[in-house]
């Protein structure tokens, strides 16, 4: 299958500071451990302390069908991290919720490099996921997603494994 992600989109390279170097493509930033570019998450809880996971669309170009926490995607050039997490929760979810910063580190997958700002949020919904990055989103209580996680019922993408041990969810 094809993917939907834009391929030729640009994004924010930076150095190891997050200083901006340059601008490349996704396809450049995908395939090179070199380029740093911005990556911007989000953990939403609900009023029972259920975290709130998405599954990946199978056509995006990055681990499709994978899940992740809530939200996730790339920062556009002249945008804020924060700016890019409202965005992208609206165009991924379909609602608008105010975010806190939580922290922000760099992350290695083995063929890219991202440096990552993930903020939470607290929202029941309800949800309107965008089929075209979403197959579906649920909430999980910890000890699901622990269970779920450690039995390979519930395939996780490198990235939200590292965020949910950050905020004390796995």
């Amino acid at each position: 299958m094809q993917t939907t992600d834009d391929q030729q989109e640009h994004f924010i390279v930076v150095d190891k500071r997050d200083w901006i170097v340059e601008y490349r493509t996704r396809y450049d930033c995908h395939h090179d451990r070199t380029l740093i570019h911005r990556g911007a998450n989000l953990v939403i809880f609900d009023d029972q302390g259920r975290a709130l996971l998405q599954k990946r669309s199978m056509t995006k170009d990055i681990r499709p069908g994978y899940w992740q926490n809530a939200v996730g995607g790339h920062v556009s050039k002249g945008e804020s991290y924060k700016k890019a997490i409202l965005r992208e929760t609206e165009e991924e979810l379909g609602i608008m919720v105010p975010v806190r910063f939580y922290k922000k580190f760099l992350f290695a997958y083995a063929d890219e490099t991202e440096m990552e700002v993930v903020y939470i949020a607290k929202s029941n919904g309800p949800f309107r996921p965008n089929k075209t990055e979403v197959d579906q989103v649920r909430f999980l209580r910890k000890d699901e997603l622990q269970r779920n996680h450690s039995s390979g019922k519930l395939k996780l993408t490198e990235l939200a494994e590292h965020i949910f041990k950050l905020v004390g969810y796995l």
